[in-house]
């Protein structure tokens, strides 16, 4: 299809594999283009060359070559001596002499990640955005029921005598409410995905998640805390309410001092990863932009920690500060491609907090 805009392909019935070898050929070629799920879009200029590496790829013609002489056979024009995809396999890279291929191989070379998404997203490739792709009213009626589960056996609790701000009650609703963010995940995945909770960039974790997750916990405290110093400095006193701490007043026992870590320093950076960063992310990067999704799932990890009570400067500090964690936790999820380093990150960042709130106590 040609329009004012360019030339688009549609090209939803290709597999991925052959949509990422597309992608490879036009990103080596330096073509200048725009994936939107299976559509490709270049400029007019360039629709002669990718016609070629169409029509390439649907086994008619290769680039430069002629329907009856295709690329690779002995003495068919084709592009510059280089590295290419193979076109017998989708894991390695084979190297074209000018000619014809050759028998030299190498894996595939891994893909450039800056660290923020640039604004021309080459990160929105066709495969990527084959899955979750209809997971965004999963993940929000997940979070809504979610919210309403932990809700309900926190009242559930109290009504048994439990204190509003007890071990137990904080332990209760954090349970609820993981386990709504969870069952969203799986039901994502399921749906919208392969079944696997990697399609969230869940992995085991490893030791190289450590050092990158425990960098990242140290720029979002030293981030947060400028953010937090600043409007303390601009907000009046009497914009500040009483503690909102979910716990009560006192130094808690040893056994509620574990179930409090516990809580914040493993289940909470678990769950909040592979919902927030796993599946909110993964969803909006698909919908809009790697950039875009980083930005707006790290708004709403901040508004989400809204406690009901808060005045309006609590309320200002608590979403600046874990807004900008959000901001951190995202990019390191995008750069990655795996949920490990945040989850670290997200664990030394909580533990900062428990370990300071005890001293306090």
């Amino acid at each position: 299809m040609v329009t004012a805009a360019g030339t688009s392909y549609v090209l939803d019935d290709w597999s991925d594999d052959a949509r990422r070898r597309l992608a490879a050929l036009v990103e080596r070629r330096a073509i200048a283009a725009e994936w939107d799920g299976g559509r490709l879009t270049v400029a007019a200029g360039d629709r002669a060359e990718v016609d070629d590496l169409v029509g390439y790829l649907n086994g008619a013609a290769a680039p430069g070559a002629t329907a009856d002489q295709p690329w690779g056979s002995a003495g068919a024009p084709g592009p510059a001596a280089a590295w290419y995809p193979n076109p017998e396999d989708a894991v390695t890279w084979r190297w074209w002499d000018g000619n014809r291929w050759t028998a030299f191989t190498e894996p595939a070379p891994p893909e450039a990640r800056l660290w923020f998404p640039p604004r021309a997203d080459a990160a929105q490739r066709a495969e990527e955005r084959a899955v979750l792709r209809g997971g965004g009213v999963v993940a929000l009626v997940g979070f809504v029921l979610a919210e309403v589960a932990s809700i309900g056996a926190v009242l559930i609790a109290i009504e048994l005598g439990a204190s509003r701000r007890s071990v137990l009650t904080l332990a209760i609703g954090a349970l609820a409410f993981w386990a709504g963010l969870f069952l969203s995940c799986v039901l994502a995945v399921r749906r919208h995905g392969t079944g696997s909770l990697r399609d969230l960039g869940l992995v085991p974790l490893g030791w190289a998640d450590v050092g990158p997750g425990l960098l990242g916990s140290v720029v979002g405290r030293v981030a947060g805390a400028a953010a937090a110093a600043f409007l303390i400095l601009v907000l009046p006193d009497e914009s500040y309410g009483e503690s909102t701490a979910l716990l009560d007043r006192g130094r808690p026992s040893v056994a509620a001092a574990l179930v409090v870590g516990a809580v914040v320093v493993i289940g909470a950076p678990f769950f909040e990863e592979l919902f927030f960063r796993g599946l909110v992310q993964g969803v909006l990067v698909r919908r809009i932009s790697a950039r875009a999704a980083v930005v707006v799932q790290a708004g709403a990890f901040g508004v989400v920690h809204y406690q009901v009570g808060m005045a309006v400067a609590d309320v200002a500090i608590t979403l600046s500060v874990v807004t900008v964690a959000g901001l951190v936790l995202g990019i390191l999820r995008w750069h990655y491609e795996r949920l490990g380093p945040g989850i670290v990150a997200h664990a030394a960042f909580n533990l900062v907090a428990v370990v300071v709130t005890f001293l306090v106590l």
